[in-house]
């Protein structure tokens, strides 16, 4: 398993996207998102997104050149079309959007219609949060999860992601899930890896637990955490996405590139003081880890503090890509006349 350096594979990846009609500044947003996956650790949302993305533009499901825009913006509320292109931008132009309705009325939400994938949630609600928010956003997607007591792909991975600002100085907590036990794109990773899941994340086409990857794509469905807790998130998720966002994915004949996103903003200072909020969050977060580990476990951390890890020693060292998609990815650039720079 190589160790690339974070700069080739952002360099790669914008490359690769331009190389289908992508505008430069678009390929920048889009090369971002997965790039930070990977730092983060998930690389179910990183540059193995690649060559899925890429397909999606040679099968026409996503058009590279279009350029989302605001379709109105009003009281709290706003709406941004993604006109069937890169989900990323869209989603960082609803996000802001939010911010501002935010700033005028205390709270702020926006929903993106005709979205492609918008990648990992976490960036969006965490830059909330760095402007002294609270951030929350869900999203529908393609079918891939069995509802709890079924055995059939019905709903998405649906993933639901928050993020509150701390003291002055420290990164927010953040919290990013799928509402299935396991994201799709980390099946990706594990059959990139050769490598089976833990158990009780999938089904195949019959409805018996498997720890094989291949399974599901051969007809199987992934399954909700926590039984009917997490697949009555996913249904909210649906709910919004399908309602709301306008994205309805029941048609689609398996996991596909698509979301139906909403993002929540909430100005704390209309609330309460915003110092005494932080001094709040704090106490809170001193509680949680100063909480004495269980056996086994060195230290209790908060949501987003193991990605921070991983990112500093990524940044230091690299980003560990399974040969496989690494394999993939040389193909990819040699078919699409890219040079892959050291």
């Amino acid at each position: 398993m190589p160790d690339i350096a974070v700069e080739t594979l952002h360099r790669l990846a914008v490359d690769l996207l331009e190389s289908v009609g992508t505008t430069p500044e678009t390929a920048e947003i889009v090369a971002n998102s997965l790039t930070n996956a990977n730092l983060a650790g998930h690389d179910s949302h990183g540059v193995l997104r690649l060559p899925s993305y890429l397909e999606g533009v040679r099968q026409g499901h996503i058009d590279p050149t279009a350029a989302a825009h605001l379709v109105s913006a009003s009281g709290a509320t706003a709406i941004v079309d993604a006109e069937h292109g890169w989900g990323q931008p869209a989603m960082w132009l609803a996000t802001r959007a939010a911010v501002e309705r935010a700033r005028e009325f205390g709270l702020g939400a926006a929903v993106v219609h005709n979205s492609y994938h918008i990648g990992r949630v976490a960036p969006y609600v965490e830059w909330i949060a760095g402007e002294g928010m609270i951030g929350m956003a869900m999203a529908n997607a393609a079918p891939a999860v069995a509802p709890f007591g079924g055995r059939a792909r019905v709903m998405g991975t649906n993933p639901i992601a928050w993020a509150v600002p701390r003291a002055a100085g420290l990164p927010p907590v953040s919290l990013d899930v799928a509402t299935a036990g396991i994201a799709e794109g980390k099946l990706r990773v594990a059959r990139a890896k050769g490598f089976p899941v833990p158990a009780g994340n999938v089904v195949d086409r019959e409805g018996r637990p498997t720890t094989e990857p291949a399974d599901f794509y051969a007809g199987g469905a992934l399954v909700p955490f926590g039984a009917h807790k997490g697949s009555g998130f996913s249904l909210l998720a649906q709910f919004i996405g399908r309602g709301l966002a306008g994205m309805d994915p029941s048609s689609y004949d398996g996991p596909r590139g698509v979301n139906g996103p909403f993002v929540l903003a909430i100005d704390v200072a209309r609330f309460t003081d915003s110092d005494h909020f932080r001094a709040e969050v704090e106490a809170q977060c001193d509680a949680v880890t100063c909480c004495p580990p269980a056996e086994g476990v060195d230290a209790v951390l908060l949501p987003g503090q193991p990605e921070l890890a991983t990112r500093a020693t990524r940044e230091r060292e690299g980003v560990p890509v399974a040969e496989t998609t690494w394999a993939e990815l040389v193909a990819l650039a040699k078919e699409r006349d890219v040079a892959i720079e050291p």
